[in-house]
């Protein structure tokens, strides 16, 4: 600071370090407000004890709901996916089910897929914060039925939305019927390019992707086809035809169906390898 005597720049040096430690201040007051606004709720459900972040009425939704919403998507975690096992979350959205799977299960890797900025954001943040990164580890990217770029066709940009559509194709609509708002550049992969290139293969697959499925099927047939594969859950496509497509698909790799909703409630279907047919 020239042209200061030594006094003044020592008054100078302790106006600056005031200004630096009030704005510091005011950064940690920021912090302790947006946490308390957007608070992390606590999750109790058959012994399990996982946190999530709350920040809008969707993420609220999920966690108010998460014992009720899809009781067979845990039921599958606790009877199906067992110790050791590597477990494929397909369209993972905030990380619901592939924290329990973690939490149910210590030794199960899981795999997240989630192409989606804002999920793909809070489902990091929720794995760090519930301390599972060593076990749950998260692609950013759609499955698909072919490998480059495309693009992700979003019917709401709110964290924690779904009934997205993977498309290269322009879409008006989401294959969910919902009017897209938001368009974004995305990589997309084959399953089986996947577990080519990361030398990664599942035991478990979850199976969630708003109408896309027969195109994930599509890409995975040698996966599918693996005699590592023992168990999936899939969410059917309201659509007729990509329904009984998924089903002919997973016939073909030798998978049979293992349950449904009786109540035809769910769309959710649980399949299985014959245990004569099943490695690993």
């Amino acid at each position: 600071m020239s042209g200061l005597s030594r006094s003044e720049n020592g008054t100078v040096r302790r106006a600056l370090a005031s200004v630096r430690d009030w704005r510091g201040s005011l950064s940690r007051l920021r912090w302790h407000t947006v946490r308390v606004l957007a608070p992390r709720r606590t999750v109790w459900s058959r012994g399990v004890r996982l946190t999530l972040q709350c920040e809008n009425w969707i993420t609220q939704y999920r966690w108010e709901t998460f014992s009720e919403k899809e009781p067979e998507t845990l039921d599958w975690i606790d009877r199906w996916v067992r110790g050791g096992d590597t477990v494929f979350d397909i369209g993972a959205n905030i990380g619901v089910y592939a924290l329990y799977a973690a939490l149910r299960h210590p030794t199960v890797q899981v795999v997240a897929f989630e192409p989606e900025y804002g999920n793909l954001h809070l489902l990091r943040d929720n794995v760090m914060e519930n301390r599972v990164q060593d076990r749950v580890e998260i692609y950013g990217v759609a499955l698909s039925d072919r490998s480059g770029v495309s693009r992700l066709h979003i019917q709401d940009v709110s964290p924690g939305s779904a009934l997205h559509t993977e498309s290269s194709e322009f879409l008006e609509r989401t294959l969910a019927g919902r009017p897209v708002v938001w368009r974004e550049g995305i990589c997309a992969m084959t399953l089986d390019d996947f577990c080519e290139q990361t030398s990664l293969h599942p035991q478990a697959i979850k199976l969630d992707v708003d109408g896309t499925e027969p195109r994930v099927l599509t890409g995975a047939s040698r996966t599918l086809r693996s005699p590592l594969l023992r168990t999936l859950i899939i969410e059917m496509p309201a659509d007729t035809s990509a329904r009984h497509q998924c089903a002919q698909q997973l016939t073909a790799a030798g998978l049979r169906q293992e349950w449904r909703d009786p109540q035809g409630k769910s769309t959710n279907e649980v399949w299985g390898r014959p245990t004569g047919e099943r490695g690993g």
